[in-house]
């Protein structure tokens, strides 16, 4: 299974799953899904937009495109693109940025097997990311992230410094220059083969030392919550109940207060609407987005262009 890839123990993902963090040790290498000759032949052979490329130093995104200076030519053929420079990406790195690569299930054949497969044993839809830091430098600056994550170390090391959430699932992302004002829930550094679980929530920074790093981290974080259901609920009840639909009061009648007790109408009216969906619809709309989860899940079945054209293929083409 893939998720004995991440987790030293995956029966007990149930009881630690967007609760607290968790580091698995020796769990392997993971050489076949990412590495640092992998990242050499998406970076100077594969062609990547910028999008796919950032570029983080000591807390501050510093582009990938815009900074890159054109000689003509290919370079500016590049560039007009949306092309990542390699030689660029290279020089940065060399002054102490990280190179992140971004979906990478997108381009990287390799790590879309692999979250495909880890995919079907957590039970979601799974995206990953790979960082590549030089020695003492740090990319990403301190922050929280909206999807519980599995870092897996793949070589170096990187220290991690992690602090309580501001609050038990956020469900807005941390702001730029947002400091931690939760206390410090633990310090750890993470070498070759081991995996850290990080919930959604926990502020985290990273830091390596003497020895550069290289970790992907796989997110697990597209699941559905109470409040996509509660979305669906009100979308129900509009459908249902007319002065839910209806215009919102005018200035002159919040001032006066006459508002209040055309809010009270539809309060009155959407809780006899909730009573009446009962608690057999409430389970339909939760079958519903998971039943929507499943089919994202499945793997997509093979295609041939060919016979889509109606062409004859040649040998070796399948």
């Amino acid at each position: 299974m893939a998720v004995e890839q991440v987790l030293d123990d995956p029966s007990m993902l149930a009881s630690i799953r967007d609760k607290q963090p968790h580091v698995s040790r020796n769990l392997g290498d993971l050489g076949e899904v990412f590495s640092t000759e992998i990242a050499q032949r998406l970076l100077f052979e594969r062609g990547l937009r910028t999008p796919y490329i950032r570029l983080w130093r000591h807390g501050d995104d510093i582009g990938v495109r815009d900074a890159a200076k054109t000689k003509g030519g290919a370079d500016e053929r590049r560039v007009l693109a949306g092309l990542a420079d390699p030689q660029y990406v290279v020089s940065q790195m060399r002054a102490g940025a990280t190179l992140v690569f971004q979906a990478m299930s997108t381009y990287c054949p390799e790590v879309a097997t692999f979250c495909a497969d880890l995919a079907e044993d957590v039970g979601c839809p799974v995206a990953a990311n790979a960082f590549l830091t030089p020695p003492h430098a740090q990319g990403a600056p301190v922050h929280y992230d909206m999807a519980s994550v599995f870092i897996r170390q793949l070589a170096g090391s990187k220290t991690w410094r992690l602090h309580e959430p501001p609050k038990q699932w956020p469900i807005r992302r941390s702001k730029p220059g947002d400091k931690p004002e939760t206390p410090l829930s633990q310090e750890v550094t993470l070498h070759p083969g081991d995996c850290l679980y990080l919930p959604r929530g926990y502020y985290h920074e990273g830091i390596t030392g003497d020895q550069g790093s290289v970790h992907i981290t796989f997110s697990d974080g597209v699941e559905d919550h109470w409040l996509e259901i509660l979305h669906d609920v009100l979308d129900l009840v509009a459908e249902r109940t007319e002065s839910l639909r209806g215009r919102l009061p005018g200035r002159s009648e919040a001032l006066s207060g006459q508002s209040k007790a055309i809010w009270q109408t539809v309060r009155e009216d959407v809780s006899r609407a909730l009573d009446d969906l009962g608690d057999e619809m409430i389970s339909a709309l939760i079958l519903r987005r998971l039943q929507a989860r499943e089919q994202e899940l499945a793997r997509t079945e093979a295609t041939s262009l060919a016979d889509i054209l109606v062409v004859e293929s040649k040998p070796g083409d399948e």
